[in-house]
């Protein structure tokens, strides 16, 4: 001790004695002379087996080499020895020691404290202290993961990606020349697997899906898994806007192929991608995210499977939605039914045997709404607000006592098979007394219930839940006929088709229009009638508007249709003048 520190009896005993009591202490400590060797070790100090003898006189780059510790770590080690020798004072730094051999990190919590002279102008030595935390910082290591990852796929999740969006924000604003773009992804038709398949095979289609837009991404670029189907990946440092719309291209293509899972081949699974730039769409992240979310909707309302900008027509037609969802709001709650809607009805007529002659067999019950402030508003675009703003059940009845009565009126003026055709929304069959409202109504009004055909939307049925099942079954109970409505639009499969208890295939007009411009569209209308033969089915052509529709339908034996060729949707009386003058029937020119 002498020849180290060059002191006296006395103060080499005081220093021997400070060792000896910090080896009864239950930690890791060391000590150091000013040189950086090892002057004392502690039973508890890490060797691994070596004795502690061997590193005495050593300083810390032969002790890394004999345990096999990456000697990056001797650097953050030194520059806190060097900062308690020059300041003289107690240094507290969390070390980070790495066993590549081992492949094996520990952590820990160290002090340097320096040991001073009497007059406390000298250091004679620094002694170390440390705590083993690998334990405690993996553990806080697993919880952030645990709270910024998804478990299901491993990606990272809303919390993550609001973070990463902030500071993605925080960073465009110190430099607006960084372009940036947010996709906002939905799995088309996911509902489905779902539903028909089960949780486990949606989960493995969640998995197989991550890890495909993984693999197809830059490692720059992250994605993130909001909850469900949903995902969202932020593209930085573009060069170019349409460098996102590559990048959509591909995610719908790789999206879109088949998945196989166990044993399962699932191939009605596509994309809707919205993209919103930045710093072009929004400075903060709200608005970011709204504009990427509508940019998404408006794929998903345009037929899905494909990619949009947003654009600052979506934020005029996402006003226009409110002041649609307020004025129905104002309908519903001043039960103002009769002064803003309207019934009217369109014939469905079959091959009468003679050419060119046609008989009215029924008609379909069509809303219209006249809005004192919005004007004239197609059902086509306040029926899907009605339905996602749930606002539509509360009119269903109205709908369904209007149609009926009127039904009545024009009852004496039509002959035996004539029916009234009223459309159900997936909202109305999934509400528990759909089925006994129809019953009352019928009642109410003296109407057989085999004069009542009630139209199902194909995607409807592939909600499959128990409330709509009980709604069918007692409606067929009923003696209610039940068609089903824009056949070809949905994924409902044949085993849905044997499944409800339906008499009638609607065709959806979307196909009709194009028989005479597209070949494969053709071949489906010719799959889908001799399909609904094989299946016993009554098949009805909608939007059936030229001659030429009528002579394709014609050829491939389809017998009854609808559309704008025989009538358009016409008012109560109009419909009693159109069957009382040509009784019942209409002879195309």
């Amino acid at each position: 001790m002498l020849s180290i520190f060059g002191a006296k009896h006395k103060k080499k005993f005081r220093l021997e004695e400070y060792f000896r009591t910090l080896s009864t202490i239950p930690m890791e400590i060391a000590a150091f002379d000013p040189q950086g060797r090892y002057i004392f070790l502690n039973n508890y100090f890490m060797t691994n087996g070596i004795p502690a003898k061997e590193f005495l006189g050593k300083d810390d780059q032969y002790y890394f080499y004999r345990l096999g510790i990456d000697a990056e770590s001797i650097k953050t080690r030194q520059k806190y020895f060097q900062q308690a020798l020059k300041n003289k004072n107690i240094v507290q730094f969390t070390e980070k020691l790495h066993f590549p051999k081992k492949n094996r990190t520990f952590y820990y919590k160290r002090i340097f404290k320096p040991i001073l002279d009497p007059s406390g102008s000298r250091v004679l030595a620094v002694s170390m202290f440390g705590n083993n935390l690998t334990h405690v910082i993996l553990s806080q290591k697993e919880l952030k993961y645990l709270a910024y990852h998804d478990k299901l796929t491993g990606l990272r999740n809303r919390d993550a990606f609001y973070d990463y969006l902030d500071q993605l924000i925080y960073e465009t604003m110190r430099d607006k020349k960084n372009l940036s773009a947010v996709l906002f992804i939905d799995l088309d038709n996911f509902k489905v697997i779902n539903d028909s398949l089960g949780h486990d095979y949606g989960d493995l289609v969640l998995q197989e899906a991550a890890q495909r837009m993984t693999q197809s991404l830059r490692k720059a670029d992250m994605i993130f898994r909001l909850g469900g189907d949903e995902f969202t990946i932020v593209l930085r440092n573009m060069k170019r806007e349409w460098d996102a719309a590559s990048v959509a291209e591909k995610l719908i293509s790789v999206l879109s192929m088949p998945y196989k899972v166990k044993g399962e081949v699932i191939s009605s699974i596509t994309a809707s991608i919205g993209i919103a730039l930045v710093p072009r769409d929004g400075l903060d992240r709200d608005t970011i995210v709204k504009n990427a979310d509508m940019a998404m909707y408006a794929v998903k309302n345009t037929g899905k499977s494909g990619y949009r900008y947003y654009s600052v027509e979506m934020t005029h037609n996402s006003l226009r939605r409110l002041q649609i969802v307020n004025q129905l709001r104002k309908v519903i709650e001043k039960k103002d039914y009769d002064n803003q809607f309207m019934m009217v009805y369109q014939p469905i007529l079959s091959k009468n045997g003679k050419e060119k002659n046609y008989k009215i067999i029924g008609i379909e019950a069509l809303i219209r709404w006249q809005n004192p402030e919005l004007g004239a508003i197609p059902p086509s675009t306040f029926i899907p607000i009605a339905e996602e703003s749930k606002l539509i059940q509360a009119f269903n009845q109205w709908i369904i006592q209007r149609s009926i009565e009127d039904f009545r009126e024009i009852q004496p003026y039509h002959n035996n098979g004539f029916y009234l055709s009223l459309n159900a929304s997936p909202k109305s069959l999934h509400s528990d007394g759909f089925s006994r409202n129809l019953q009352n109504a019928l009642l109410r009004n003296q109407l057989n219930p085999n004069s009542l055909q009630v139209e199902i939307t194909e995607t409807s049925l592939l909600d499959n839940d128990a409330l709509t099942q009980r709604n069918l079954t007692a409606l067929a109970g009923m003696g209610i006929k039940l068609a089903i409505d824009d056949f070809g639009t949905g994924y409902a499969s044949l085993n849905y088709l044997q499944k409800i208890p339906a008499q009638t295939i609607k065709i959806d007009r979307s196909f009709i229009d194009k028989v005479n411009v597209d070949p494969k569209n053709q071949e489906l209308v010719k799959a889908i009638l001799l399909m609904g033969k094989s299946l016993n089915k009554n098949l009805i052509a909608e939007g059936v508007e030229t001659q030429q529709h009528l002579q394709f339908l014609e050829d491939n034996a389809c017998r009854q249709f609808q559309g704008y060729l025989f009538s358009k949707p016409l008012p109560k009386n109009n419909l009693i003048g159109l069957v009382t003058e040509h009784n019942m029937e209409l002879t195309l020119p």
